[in-house]
């Protein structure tokens, strides 16, 4: 008897041992370098397995497009092994913890302020002149949607130059410094991170759009996932800070859904990961599209391209930057729906700039890219605020490409461009 009462504890302890060696093996892997880069391809992975189920409501992207959004994430995954190979983890297992910005120096202190404090007051004077502090949300709301659907971008501050700059300085600037502050220790830095929390607010709502909203989510949650393989655990509070913007996000899809909660999830959270899948297949089926001309690299340079445009223009050589032509382009409304008529514009997502550029080779390549610079700046983050900012900025890009191309917004060669500038103010900083 006492036999078998010893051969049962016996089996019941190592089937014990077991379930704990699975899990201390998966939540390893939750906490891993590796896993921040590795979740990036499950979203896409699950977006193209719903785009392609009965749970889709559009029509169903080809064969054709499909094979090529799947050649979009082995490209990256090759970039990430390539890079994993070429520059193995354990080069950097030694190198100490170093951020490298100064936070405690005058000059790199009063110059995040400036920039930060600067767009902070411009915004707030934008939703002045645009009258948002005189209209209640509901009635600018309706102004604001009424005007974009008149078509068009409207004038909302009275100053054309000025409602540029909002979108092309005051917010992808607070953007990139909110990056930066992520990349660091925050707790020097808070009055800061707090004032380009409410730029990113006050944006959104001068323009009454959702992006900054998602790439502060996904922010956090990579944020988040850094710090669990920093720290062993997860921080509970930024948990709680995205699982806010996560409800706000829900709360804002209600409200432009006339209150309709389930409505406003399916509409502007479920749909809207969906749009790209079939709104990219039918330019690609349809040979008279833009995506068929070749721009030969400039899709990808986006904002650089555009500059180049502004730059040529007083000169009158009739230069078009391929991003501005794409967006003209898909000005106009697609019916994609499946079974009744469905009408939506501007979804072109990071395949339509890589497949403008160089076709299939494009898509390669850039995936390729893409996944090594991924890579690269994960692996980089833990001692240098810069990697640490780009990375944050391309995961986060990376999520919602399939909503809309990150290559041809403002914000993201701004980003990278601002980084290297913020690197040249904090060198050789002594006070």
């Amino acid at each position: 008897m006492e036999i078998v009462k010893l051969e049962a504890y016996v089996a019941k302890t190592s089937l014990h041992s077991r379930f704990r060696k699975k899990d201390n093996v998966l939540s390893g892997y939750l906490k891993s370098v590796d896993f921040p880069i590795h979740i990036m391809m499950y979203w896409w992975l699950l977006w193209i397995a719903i785009a392609t189920s009965p749970l889709n409501d559009f029509i169903k992207p080809s064969m054709a497009v499909v094979v090529q959004f799947l050649l979009l994430i082995t490209s990256f995954f090759a970039g990430h092994l390539s890079m994993k190979w070429l520059f193995p983890l354990k080069r950097y297992q030694f190198v100490p913890p170093f951020r490298g910005l100064r936070v405690g120096a005058l000059r790199v202190r009063w110059v995040l302020y400036f920039l930060v404090g600067m767009c902070l007051i411009m915004l707030l004077v934008s939703l002045k002149l645009s009258g948002a502090f005189e209209t209640n949300f509901i009635n600018y709301f309706l102004r604001i949607r009424q005007a974009f659907a008149e078509g068009g971008s409207p004038t909302l501050t009275g100053t054309r130059l000025l409602d540029v700059l909002t979108k092309i300085l005051f917010f992808p600037l607070s953007y990139t410094v909110l990056l930066v502050l992520l990349a660091i220790d925050l707790a020097a830095l808070r009055v800061i991170f707090f004032a380009c929390l409410i730029n990113v607010v006050c944006f959104a709502y001068l323009w009454q759009v959702n992006y900054p909203f998602i790439h502060l989510f996904w922010f956090l949650v990579f944020y988040t996932l850094i710090g669990a393989q920093r720290r062993g655990h997860y921080n509970k509070k930024i948990l709680l800070a995205a699982g806010l913007v996560f409800v706000g996000l829900i709360a804002s899809a209600a409200n432009r859904f006339g209150g309709d909660l389930v409505g406003g999830f399916q509409h502007y959270i479920v749909q809207y990961h969906l749009i790209g899948f079939t709104y990219y297949d039918q330019s690609y089926l349809n040979q008279t599209s833009i995506l068929h001309s070749s721009s030969f690299g400039r899709s990808s340079l986006g904002f650089l391209d555009q500059i180049l445009e502004a730059l040529l223009k007083p000169f009158q050589f009739g230069y078009r930057s391929a991003s501005l032509e794409t967006q003209g382009f898909n000005e106009a409304s697609v019916d994609i729906g499946a079974t009744e008529p469905m009408y939506f514009n501007a979804f072109g997502t990071i395949l339509y700039s890589l497949y403008r550029d160089f076709k299939l080779v494009g898509i390669c390549v850039g995936g390729v890219i893409y996944g090594a610079a991924v890579t690269y700046s994960r692996y980089c983050s833990d001692y240098s605020w810069r990697a640490g900012a780009a990375f944050l900025m391309l995961a986060a890009a990376w999520m919602i490409g399939m909503m809309v191309s990150p290559l041809e917004e403002v914000y993201f060669w701004f980003s990278i461009i601002t980084i290297g500038l913020l690197s040249i103010v904090n060198r050789g900083v002594h006070l």
